[in-house]
């Protein structure tokens, strides 16, 4: 078995993926995503520098995921804050929901604020 290393016996039931080569062999418990452990012997699944993927895992190896909607980024332009990747019209204030990227931020409790709301909201005076 390409996952567990075990020996596959002869009449056990095994997985083989076309795209992984016809030198590899799973157990059906053992034909699972490297990054959740989903079970994919009923799913479609992706093959990539000698790992398994689910969808989402797959995808997310090649493109970025909004932290504010969880869809994935194919624009260019995206900004990363909070060790975070984001849509810039998602990166917004917390109080105000005005767009942040690009501009000078606080946090309040964890959540991004901006210079205005912070003043008004939040300052000490």
């Amino acid at each position: 078995c390409y996952h567990c290393k075990l020996n596959m016996q002869e009449g056990d039931p095994a997985v083989y993926a076309e795209r992984a080569g016809y030198d590899k062999l799973w157990h059906p418990g053992c034909f699972i995503c490297c990054t959740c452990s989903e079970l994919l012997v009923d799913m479609i699944y992706f093959w990539k520098n000698g790992n398994l993927y689910c969808g989402r895992h797959y995808c997310d190896s090649e493109r970025p995921r909004c932290a504010g909607c969880d869809e994935l980024i194919f624009s260019n332009e995206y900004t990363l804050a909070e060790g975070q990747n984001w849509h810039l019209k998602h990166f917004c204030c917390f109080d105000c929901d005005c767009v942040l990227a690009g501009v000078t931020y606080l946090t309040v409790n964890d959540n991004p604020v901006c210079k205005s709301c912070y003043v008004k909201n939040h300052a000490a005076v």
